[in-house]
């Protein structure tokens, strides 16, 4: 099987690509909620020959061990009806730990009435789901017509044509999704590396807390996943307990302070408008290093407050600053030379700087949302540069919060920036589009200057889905 996108296949468009690209990774399936009419087990057929075409494994018990790994990394759940609550315990405790994650998989013979959007999220919280797909079709003979694609980070897709083509698309969004590295680890405490008083004085407090409430007002993020909307409370409730919160699709945003090489970045969860700029709230974490697969947070010196986890994405941020810090140095020049640089320094060393000492910053300032500019409406060009991710590199589709592909997804498109790549002084703020998923701006000037450039300089409307 090659998961196809038109007429030429990922790893065609990749033979001559060197360096970095996206390769499937091989899961342990398992069907923890059976098929139960006969569109549901076409389904079940159609998705087992894809996956097992790309080496996956489809095992009897959550915990079986197979050559992929100890226990089974997706859990897949057919429903017989859209609207019926299937709770997280029902669905995914069986699930061993490190737990894997749920596919949501509910037949239709008519697509529900509504939104897209809402349709697809509805799916994810009442199904308790990571991922998902509405297939419409025939449930007595099996017949598909088209299938609605959800993921909680917010993405959905509408898709149509051949049975064929549809589950090619199915398999590799499921790949993209359920086989990423997920880099949200807290890896370790790093303490005296600051002082109390120089995190409580740094500008970042202030500079994150303004900058969301203007980007609030200006209807750029939200204060919370609104899944209250999706479901009842009860469910909701135990949706949030159960999901890995990188699936929830949440804007967040850092700032480097140069002077204590320490990054501050925003908490996971709710707060993202009504952001305290009190250091005493612990609202904002500070970050010093990350290792290959984590962050480690630089605890000031009798600090008095415990801090809240981190954004998912923390580990994201820190490499952007981390990869501006070596162009300026002169160390790296391109994607590739940067993770040829990480791999070489992590062979030797078990922690990096997220600003090495000595070093020039070439960003201080990141803001991630999920919307993206509307075409032909940016008025201020010379101070905007819009960039893509490499498209040899990584299939069209979204790629979740908080995992390493995602973050080489971004990483691609800030290095396709000639004033990133090369060193000296960031001109203007880079504004990287995420297909399906939503912007990351980065800046080197003061944060107004950069919340003036993303609600005056555009306008941003919701992403586009693919």
């Amino acid at each position: 099987m090659s998961i196809t996108q038109g007429d030429v296949t990922h790893s065609e468009r990749h033979v001559e690509q060197t360096g970095y690209c996206w390769r499937p990774r091989a899961l342990n399936v398992w069907v923890a909620m059976p098929p139960t009419n006969p569109l549901q087990h076409r389904v079940l057929d159609l998705v087992r020959t894809r996956l097992e075409d790309k080496g996956c494994i489809f095992v009897d018990d959550p915990a079986q061990p197979t050559r992929l790994g100890p226990v089974a990394h997706l859990a897949l759940g057919f429903a017989d009806n859209y609207e019926d609550e299937i709770t997280p315990i029902e669905f995914l405790s069986p699930l061993p730990k490190p737990r894997g994650m749920g596919m949501a998989i509910a037949t239709v013979g008519k697509m529900p009435e509504g939104d897209l959007f809402d349709i697809a999220r509805g799916l994810l919280v009442k199904h308790s789901g990571h991922v998902g797909i509405v297939v419409e079709g025939d449930e007595t003979t099996g017949e598909v017509r088209r299938a609605l694609w959800a993921s909680m980070a917010g993405n959905y897709r509408l898709l149509q044509g051949s049975e064929a083509r549809i589950f090619d698309d199915v398999a590799l969004r499921m790949l993209v999704h359920i086989g990423a590295e997920k880099l949200t680890g807290h890896a370790g405490d790093v303490e005296g590396f600051i002082t109390w008083e120089q995190w409580r004085s740094s500008p970042i407090h202030e500079d994150l807390g303004r900058a969301a409430r203007r980007l609030g007002a200006a209807g750029v993020i939200e204060d919370q996943v609104p899944l209250e909307d999706y479901g009842s409370s009860s469910q909701v409730r135990h949706v949030l307990s159960f999901l890995n919160r990188s699936a929830l699709g949440e804007g967040m945003r850092s700032q480097l302070d140069p002077d204590l090489r320490v990054m501050g970045v925003t908490t996971t969860g709710g707060g993202k408008v009504y952001l305290s700029p009190d250091p005493m709230d612990g609202q904002i974490v500070p970050i010093g290093q990350i290792k290959r697969d984590g962050y480690v947070r630089a605890i000031p010196a009798d600090c008095p407050v415990m801090f809240n986890a981190p954004s998912v994405e923390t580990h994201e941020n820190a490499m952007v600053y981390l990869a501006g810090a070596l162009v300026n140095a002169g160390l790296v020049d391109s994607f590739d030379s940067f993770l040829a640089y990480l791999d070489e320094y992590f062979s030797t060393h078990d922690m990096i700087d997220v600003l090495p000492e000595g070093m020039t910053p070439k960003v201080t300032k990141l803001e991630h949302f999920h919307r993206q500019p509307k075409a032909g409406t940016i008025n201020q060009p010379g101070r905007i540069e819009i960039v893509y991710p490499d498209e040899a590199r990584f299939p069209p589709v979204d790629f979740p919060c908080g995992v390493r592909e995602a973050e080489y997804h971004l990483l691609s498109a800030m290095f396709e920036s000639e004033t990133f790549r090369k060193p000296g002084k960031l001109e203007g703020m880079l504004f990287a589009v995420l297909p399906g998923h939503g912007a990351v701006a980065v800046y080197d000037g003061p944060r107004d200057e950069m919340i003036d450039l993303i609600t005056e300089g555009m306008e941003l409307e919701e992403v586009e889905r693919v």
